[in-house]
């Protein structure tokens, strides 16, 4: 299997603090990936023939990064994905956006008084820049970037749902992506609208979002709503991997840091796992070591306990954390949201 997406975290640092974020629970320290290192890693990258689309990312705010520039510069090859949550695109940033990068994804979780509550910013300055971005766009009779709108779903954004939809269009964005919310704490582990069982009302809100996405000429990327038995990885299907700042190698998102999620109400540590650094070591050989290979092979043919459905899981330890499974496996995806597709990856 060859390398075809990579994923990668140029900070873990952030401008914002917003209140689902993952860094909330994290006890570590944060980072910025070094020039040399970013220099390191595009180099070897040009052994990876089937290497086609990267995404810049991660947990952090990628446009925060001091060196966020020389990376598009560095990477103009490649498709290019730029997560980012909006607010410090200038106009010299945006030029360099429309000369490197195919998609941006925005995140936009409700409109201006509660964007505000949930992200601590305002949506005025959101709206602005993007606004920025597409005059920009005409006067250098440029397609790209495409704007993608990411929405994270929960009880406390629900109403907000169609009108951020609406602004969506307005702004002339290319994909309304909605995903919802992974608790990170006590407070918020039932603000969920996914459940094991289905829910007609949600059933009906995806259905009605579908029709007016239609209406409005945007595209629509919808996540579950319900547990099905399909699992399915995106990072093991798209064969990627995820590079973080610190240059330690995980499989995905899920386990590129430590943090506490809530699973169905159930309190769950994961640990950072990862196969290498590149400081030490090259992709390539992190890509085909043994453990790495061994590790897709049973993502990707289903060869790990399913957690979430099991009638044991109320009184098994293993469900506590990420570090095994009933299978004697380490790390453990019996209970990975993304899997089940809750929650969408760019």
């Amino acid at each position: 299997m060859l390398l075809k997406k990579l994923y990668l975290e140029l900070t873990d640092k952030c401008n914002l603090n917003c209140k689902m974020c993952y860094r909330k629970s994290w006890e570590q320290n944060f980072c910025d990936m070094k020039d040399d290192l970013l220099i390191k890693l595009v180099n070897e990258l040009k052994t990876h023939t089937k290497l086609k689309e990267i995404v810049i990312g991660g947990i952090g705010e990628p446009t925060f990064s001091k060196n966020f520039k020389m990376a598009l510069e560095l990477l103009k090859d490649y498709k290019l994905t730029v997560t980012t949550n909006g607010t410090l695109m200038d106009k010299e940033l945006l030029e360099y956006l429309i000369k490197y990068v195919d998609v941006v994804t925005i995140s936009i979780d409700g409109l201006f008084d509660k964007y505000e509550e949930i992200r601590g910013s305002k949506l005025d300055l959101i709206i602005e820049n993007i606004n920025l971005l597409n005059k920009l766009k005409y006067k250098f009779s440029s397609k790209t970037p495409l704007v993608d709108i990411q929405f994270v779903l929960s009880n406390e954004n629900l109403k907000e749902i169609f009108k951020v939809m609406d602004l969506a269009s307005d702004l002339k964005a290319n994909k309304f992506i909605i995903s919802n919310i992974i608790p990170q704490s006590e407070e918020n582990k039932d603000n969920i609208l996914y459940g094991r069982y289905e829910n007609k009302s949600i059933k009906d809100l995806f259905n009605e979002l579908t029709v007016h996405a239609m209406h409005k000429g945007i595209k629509i990327s919808l996540p579950n709503y319900e547990l099905k038995t399909i699992r399915k990885c995106d990072f093991m299907e798209n064969h990627a991997a995820f590079i973080c700042a610190s240059g330690d190698v995980a499989p995905c998102y899920r386990f590129s840091h430590h943090y506490t999620e809530y699973v169905f109400g159930r309190k769950k540590e994961i640990e950072k796992f990862i196969f290498g650094n590149i400081k030490n070591d090259t992709l390539l050989n992190i890509w085909n070591n043994i453990e790495y290979k061994n590790f897709r092979y049973r993502i990707l043919n289903n060869k790990y306990p399913s957690c979430i459905d099991c009638d044991l899981v109320d009184g098994c330890d293993h469900v506590n954390d990420a570090e095994s499974d009933c299978y004697g496996l380490s790390p453990t995806c019996g209970d990975c949201l993304w899997s089940r597709e809750f929650v969408q990856c760019p």
